[in-house]
């Protein structure tokens, strides 16, 4: 039950209730099938896309590319910080309490 700080007649209680449309306009009937094409499409996409920059990183490391031997290093030193920061906030804990 709520109240309201104005007089609420019944005849204004049903003008609102009769403007106020209790339908979502969105809410329409559409064909799933759609939305599972465009999932699949976007898998694909995703899928293919990660694995032609795979196998340019790969072909570059077997041709000794000097820049990709290095950037590849750099990033896996960068995996390797956050990962031990990671072990150590979840046991320690990193963020000061001051309570």
């Amino acid at each position: 039950m709520s109240y309201a700080s104005f007089p609420i007649t019944e005849n204004n209680t049903n003008e609102v209730l009769a403007a106020i449309n209790l339908e979502d306009p969105d809410d329409e009937d559409e064909d799933p099938s759609w939305w599972i094409l465009i999932y699949i499409l976007n898998f694909i996409i995703i899928v293919g896309g990660f694995f032609l920059l795979l196998r340019m990183w790969w072909r570059a490391w077997k041709n000794r590319v000097k820049w990709v031997r290095i950037f590849t290093k750099i990033v896996l030193i960068l995996v390797g910080l956050l990962t031990l920061l990671t072990i150590i906030c979840s046991i320690e804990g990193c963020i000061y309490n001051m309570q």
